[in-house]
C-alpha cells in the first residue's frame, strides 16, 4: 500500500512530479518497449544533472523589470522638479541600490554553490539487481558530518479536490518504497561518492510514459559550512523485461 508523503519532507528530498523536468514524448509507445530507458528520458548516465537545482534566488526578469522602471520614474526628474516626486523617485533609487545590491550577492552566492552531479555506473538498473553510482561535487568540499543517502520509488497519482468552482485533479506524489542510510566522507573533503544500492524485486519499474507516472529517485544531502548540499537525481531502475 502507497504511504503519502508529509508536505515538508516531501519538499525536502523530492517534489511533486510537475517539478522535474521530464520533456513530454511527441508519440506514445513510441520506442522499443523493451528498453524504455532510450526513448523515454533524456538520460546521461556519463553525468547527470540533479532534478530541481536549487533557484539562485528570485527572479531575475522581475528584478530587471523592477530596475528598468525605476529608471524610467529618474526621466521625471528632467520634467518636475517639486518637492514630492522627487523624495518619491529618491526613494525608488534607494530601494533599486538595494534590489541591486541584493542582486550581486545572491549571484555570488550562486557562482561559489558547489555542483552536483551522477555518473551511473549501471544503466540501466533492474529490478532485483543492482544499483550503483558515483556522485561528484565540484569544488571539493570539507563535510561537517555523515552523508544521508535516500533510494526511492514515487507514483503519482490523480486525486480531484473540491472547490467552491468544482472538483479539481491533481497529481499527488506517493511513496511505494524508501531505503535510506548514513555514509561517513571517504576523507576530510569531498570531491567524490560512490553510492550503491540493493533493489527488490517485487515493485513497479520506472515509466514515464503517462502522467500518472512511476519513478525512482536518489536523494542526497551533504552537511557542509553554510548551507547544506541537497540534491535528487532521477535513477534508472526497470523492471526485467523477458
Amino acid at each position: 500500500m502507497s504511504i503519502q508523503e508529509s508536505r515538508q519532507r516531501y519538499l525536502l528530498y523530492a517534489p511533486p512530479r510537475s517539478a522535474v523536468r521530464v520533456p513530454k514524448r511527441s508519440v506514445k509507445g513510441s520506442g522499443d518497449p523493451k528498453q524504455p530507458w532510450t526513448s523515454d528520458y533524456p538520460w546521461r548516465p556519463e553525468g547527470m544533472d540533479p532534478d530541481y537545482p536549487a533557484a539562485p534566488g528570485g527572479s531575475v526578469p522581475g528584478r530587471v523589470t523592477l530596475l528598468a522602471l525605476i529608471g524610467l520614474c529618474n526621466l521625471t526628474l528632467l520634467v518636475s522638479s517639486q518637492t514630492f516626486p522627487v523624495i518619491l523617485v529618491l526613494a525608488l533609487d534607494l530601494a533599486g541600490v538595494l534590489v541591486l545590491f541584493d542582486s550581486v550577492l545572491k549571484i555570488g552566492q550562486w557562482l561559489r554553490h558547489p555542483r552536483t552531479r551522477m555518473r551511473w555506473t549501471t544503466f540501466p538498473a533492474f529490478l532485483g539487481g543492482r544499483l550503483e553510482g558515483v556522485l561528484t561535487v565540484r569544488p571539493r568540499q570539507h563535510v561537517m558530518t555523515s552523508i544521508q543517502v535516500r533510494l526511492r520509488c514515487v507514483h503519482d497519482e490523480r486525486v480531484e479536490h473540491p472547490t467552491p468552482e468544482g472538483p479539481i485533479s491533481t497529481l499527488e506524489p506517493y511513496v511505494l518504497y524508501e531505503q535510506s542510510f548514513e555514509l561517513l566522507p571517504p576523507g576530510e573533503t569531498l570531491s567524490e561518492l560512490p553510492l550503491g544500492f540493493d533493489l527488490p524485486a517485487d515493485l513497479p519499474g520506472t515509466d514515464l510514459t503517462k502522467d500518472e507516472a512511476t519513478y525512482w529517485q536518489v536523494a542526497v544531502r551533504i552537511p557542509v559550512p553554510g548551507p547544506d548540499i541537497e540534491a535528487v537525481f532521477l535513477a534508472p531502475v526497470y523492471a526485467r523485461v523477458e
